[in-house]
């Protein structure tokens, strides 16, 4: 899993790792809410191969949680990069924000606090990669609203397209979405929880 990770981002890491599998398997109980939900180690390091090999340094996460794939792709883009990291629960933002100064990494993370929507009305510039693994429901708004952000070559990519089995239909309405669109090209790519990998052509 390492993967060329930062030693102290790969310490943090292996340890949210460990316990997201423990709530998977249900050996830990935690309050209602506060669930890490993060996406897995193996799509953990397919994402720092796409970050790197698009060399991304603008960086857009629309869902924190705990900061689990926020370590990732902050790894990813170096001490140079930027990533703004969206998240409401600030129970789950104090928890992240531990999690990133421990990993070293805090001052290429800006946080922002709010309803998603709400904040990305008001955010401006261009992105190189973006990471869609909040709510579902209004998965399709956040991606109208972020394409236009989004450079040329650029990637957005969605997490649990596959799994959990709930989610499917929502995510089938967003695949069917996305593939509509004249200026973009997407493929499921099936791992992890199944990702939406959809690259911008033009603008």
């Amino acid at each position: 899993m390492k993967s060329n990770l930062d030693s102290r981002v790969f310490r943090v890491i292996s340890r949210l790792a460990k316990q997201s599998e423990r709530e998977r398997r249900g050996k830990v109980r935690v309050a209602c809410g506060q669930e890490m939900l993060a996406i897995t180690a193996d799509t953990g390091v397919f994402f720092s191969i796409l970050l790197k090999a698009i060399k991304a340094r603008h960086v857009l996460e629309v869902g924190t949680s705990v900061g689990f794939s926020t370590l990732w792709l902050a790894d990813a883009v170096g001490k140079n990069g930027k990533l703004i990291t969206i998240e409401m629960d600030p129970v789950k933002i104090e928890r992240a924000r531990e999690n990133f100064e421990q990993a070293g990494i805090e001052k290429i993370i800006e946080v922002r606090q709010g309803i998603a929507l709400d904040v990305l009305r008001k955010l401006k510039g261009k992105f190189d990669f973006v990471l869609l693994d909040a709510d579902k429901e209004n998965i399709i708004k956040y991606f109208d609203l972020i394409l236009p952000m989004v450079r040329a070559g650029g990637i957005i990519a969605a997490d649990n397209m596959l799994f959990p089995p709930p989610y499917r239909p929502m995510m089938k309405k967003y695949a069917r979405h996305i593939n509509s669109k004249p200026n973009v090209q997407s493929l499921t790519v099936p791992v992890g929880m199944g990702e939406e990998v959809t690259i911008k052509l033009g603008d």
